[in-house]
């Protein structure tokens, strides 16, 4: 009877699993059809609207990741006035929503960029960095 159950268990997480990577694979290629869409837009509002709709509905996407970051960039150069506070706002998100990204010391450095000098969440990701081994020596010694 044990042994039924254990193999039970088994089945079920596999086709979690399996149901799991087919739902990120259709995810994917809705922020793919939404990218293209994207290319079509023609104000910073629509591309705006694009991005925020690829960040809700395609959650744990590699493509909802990388809009975090375009959302930043859109706000940093595609408005009249440029939109400091709404670009980091964008990235801590991010930080938060994908905390293991491969992405994170890049946009740790970013946020370093956009914060004044005397902002403590500047200092906190220096430090962050500072002592983060994984992070290149060039970089770490660039820090101030």
């Amino acid at each position: 009877m044990r042994k039924i159950f254990v193999f039970v268990i088994v089945i079920m997480m596999c086709s979690f699993g399996s149901a799991f990577a087919a739902d990120i694979v259709s995810l994917e290629r809705e922020a793919q059809v939404l990218r293209v869409n994207l290319r079509s837009a023609e104000s910073a509002a629509e591309k705006e609207a694009i991005l925020r709709k690829i960040i809700d509905t395609c959650k744990g996407t590699e493509e909802a990741e990388a809009a975090y970051w375009d959302l930043a960039d859109l706000y940093l150069n595609e408005f009249p006035n440029e939109r400091r506070r709404e670009a980091a706002e964008m990235l801590e998100l991010c930080l938060r929503t994908y905390p293991n990204s491969n992405k994170s010391t890049m946009i740790k450095c970013r946020l370093i960029d956009l914060y004044d000098v005397r902002n403590k969440r500047r200092t906190e990701l220096i430090n962050q960095l500072k002592n983060d081994k994984n992070v290149p020596e060039m970089i770490r010694n660039s820090l101030n």
